[in-house]
């Protein structure tokens, strides 16, 4: 007993080794977190955008050489001059290959390198959405940049292949002349004002089109379509647009000719023009021109065509090529793992990527595509897992593309800030009487120096400034002379200065309004009635806004959407007899519950569209109105397409789970309105 107390005593006074958790080699491992996808799945697919990109720039010098050859040939003589062996050796020569490399770089290439605008409802709205924009006024510059490019290397082909044979073709920048050896050339000014036209020309193709959106049609159809039948559309278009570029080329070369002896009057113009372009005074009227110079107008049509379609050939490749998707999950070492981290990427085109794979991961019926699916369905080495990632991410791009669909396009309104509620403060009784604060400094003030002491006597708040104050306020001096600044941005004439800058900025828009009111009463009071039916078609054209566009707008990923729900309508089939731990059936509810209310949304809105076409006897009667109900007629068809696109894909969706699962969906809570949905399809299956 003793013993024991003298043990515990000494341990409470002595020194002891201090106590410790007891060790163990079970060690706390955190479950690893979800991979981003800018880390797993964007740089496999942008390796797969530089090997096409690769492809595609050598398709493209392909087509220069070509365009180049074509060019050296004629220059040279054609079939007169050059025999068999020339026509092999010429597309081998070091100067064939320098232009057709310069045409490449100068031509070619920035097409590709300019690639993003949003779809507009008509022609009108979509080149002036291009215009605001400006990555389409760098667009404009560098087409017009690389046409001027293709101009010059055109004139270095010339002066050094085309002289011996076809003589001098006077490009040169001045012309010939001892007594003005300024005056400029007009060949080349034609030349050069063919191919801003050109440029001009295939920017408005561009901004017609959408050319600067994904194209998700392409994206899907680009195994069913035909490189021969893209090539032939490719030149009929660019035939089309360089006609329409040289003949308006011809028409603004002409009116500026008309219109120079007017600029001549005005001085500050005169001075400058005088020395270069006196000439263009003395030569024959414009109107023959062009009968005159058919061999430069042939020179500037070739030039024109050829530019526009290296152009057309580039985008065309760049189009059909990068927007076919291929597997690239198998580069990594977790395949799974880096396709589902792939849903979730901040842009469209990585998310279609990855969904395709997807896709084609759950059609496959082999035993690694199988094992592959139960991989995801089982997963426990995230958390959240695989399948749980997926469906998050699915049936959130689902919810936010629906949420687009009923604002019909628009953007979502800018949320207001809920106004402070005011309390009311309620006055406390007075305890005791409060304690006036003493603001006097306490301290004894240090001397200071003669120049601190007249800097504070020359600040702002000091006392000479506060002299002024009082004695202004004692002699009522005005309020104009004491705050000038104030009066004067808050004075009649401030505003009045405000209103003409206003007046200034919005002259521009008033001169092109009256400009287009004169045009539309010369039109609608001077012109034959065939120019002024097809001036009235031009503009109801130009202005008229596609309803199918509007849907369009509404459904801007519709093929994403459509491959989503594919995507998950298998999987939750596949889950039926892959899934071990059933994880994917509590999510079935949540997954027709939204494929349900999309489809309901489109079925209402195609009503809607449905409505708008009403053929009547009175409007068939006239010419107009059955142009007119044939347009309406045309939309609503084109926008049926694009509803009917999502919304059969919303109903292959429901009906594949649905033919699955059957009468054990009876399991599951649905919403009155989702039940009775659903029970259609029940029925129907």
């Amino acid at each position: 007993m003793s013993m024991t107390t003298q043990n515990a005593s000494s341990s409470r006074t002595g020194t002891t080794t201090p106590a410790r958790a007891i060790t163990s080699k079970l060690s706390d491992r955190s479950t690893p977190s979800f991979p981003s996808a800018s880390q797993s799945f964007e740089p496999l697919v942008k390796s797969l955008f530089r090997y096409r990109l690769k492809y595609i720039l050598l398709l493209c010098a392909l087509s220069t050489w070509f365009s180049v050859n074509f060019w050296i040939w004629w220059q040279t003589g054609g079939m007169s001059r050059n025999g068999v062996w020339d026509m092999i050796v010429q597309p081998l020569r070091p100067t064939t290959l320098l232009y057709s490399f310069l045409s490449w770089m100068m031509v070619a290439l920035p097409a590709i390198v300019l690639r993003k605008r949003s779809p507009a409802t008509s022609p009108m709205k979509g080149v002036k959405g291009s215009l605001s924009q400006t990555s389409t006024r760098v667009a404009f510059l560098t087409y017009l940049v690389s046409a001027i490019c293709a101009l010059v290397i055109n004139l270095g082909m010339v002066y050094t292949n085309e002289i011996g044979v076809h003589g001098d073709p006077r490009l040169s920048l001045f012309v010939k002349s001892k007594k003005h050896p300024h005056y400029l050339n007009g060949r080349l000014l034609f030349l050069t004002l063919s191919q801003v036209a050109t440029a001009s020309a295939f920017l408005l193709r561009g901004s017609l089109i959408d050319r600067f959106v994904y194209r998700w049609t392409l994206a899907l159809n680009i195994k069913n379509g035909s490189a021969i039948l893209v090539l032939l559309v490719a030149i009929v278009t660019s035939l089309v647009f360089t006609s329409i570029a040289n003949s308006v080329a011809m028409l603004v070369f002409g009116l500026a000719r008309l219109t120079l002896p007017v600029l001549y009057r005005i001085p500050l113009l005169s001075m400058p023009l005088r020395p270069f372009t006196t000439h263009f005074l003395k030569g024959p009227w414009t109107i023959s021109l062009p009968l005159r110079h058919i061999g430069l107008i042939c020179r500037s049509w070739f030039l024109g065509f050829t530019t526009f379609i290296t152009w057309e050939i580039a985008e065309c490749l760049f189009e059909n090529i990068v927007a076919e998707t291929s597997p690239v999950s198998m580069q990594s070492a977790d395949p799974n793992t880096t396709l589902v981290a792939g849903v979730a990427s901040t842009d469209k085109v990585f998310k279609f990527f990855a969904y395709s794979e997807l896709k084609e991961l759950v059609l496959e019926q082999s035993p690694e595509a199988e094992r592959r699916r139960a991989d995801i369905f089982g997963d426990q080495k995230h958390s959240p897992n695989l399948w749980t990632f997926l469906a998050r991410e699915s049936l959130l791009l689902l919810g936010n593309d629906y949420q687009l669909f009923l604002r019909r396009g628009q953007p979502p309104p800018l949320r207001v800030a809920p106004t402070p509620i005011k309390h009311n403060s309620y006055a406390t009784s007075v305890v005791a009487t409060p304690t006036h604060l003493l603001r006097a400094n306490i301290f004894r003030s240090s001397k200071s120096s003669p120049g601190q002491a007249a800097l504070d006597a020359l600040a702002a708040d000091g006392p000479i400034a506060n002299a002024v104050e009082a004695g202004a306020e004692a002699i009522h001096v005005p309020e104009l002379f004491r705050t000038v600044e104030s009066k004067m941005l808050s004075s009649p004439i401030a505003e009045e200065t405000k209103k003409n800058v206003q007046n200034v900025k919005g002259l521009g828009s008033h001169f092109r309004d009256t400009i287009s009111s004169l045009a539309r009463l010369c039109v609608t009071q001077l012109a034959p009635e065939p120019v002024k039916e097809g001036y009235e078609n031009l503009v109801d054209w130009w202005t008229r806004e596609r309803k199918s566009k509007v849907v369009d707008a509404s459904l801007p990923f519709r093929e994403l959407d459509v491959t989503v729900v594919e995507v998950l309508s298998h999987l939750t089939c596949a889950s039926l007899t892959e899934d071990r731990y059933g994880i994917v059936q509590r999510d079935i509810p949540k997954i027709l519950e939204a494929f349900v209310s999309y489809l309901s949304a489109i079925e209402e809105y195609q009503l809607e569209i449905n409505a708008l076409y009403k053929p009547s006897p009175q409007a068939s009667q006239s010419r107009k109105g059955q142009r007119d109900l044939n347009i309406i007629g045309v939309e609503v068809q084109k926008a049926q397409e694009i509803l009917g696109y999502t919304a059969d894909g919303l109903k292959e969706g429901i009906s594949r789970i649905v033919r699955t699962f059957g009468d054990k969906l009876s399991a599951f809570k649905f919403p009155p309105r989702t039940a009775q949905k659903l029970q259609g399809f029940l029925d129907y299956c």
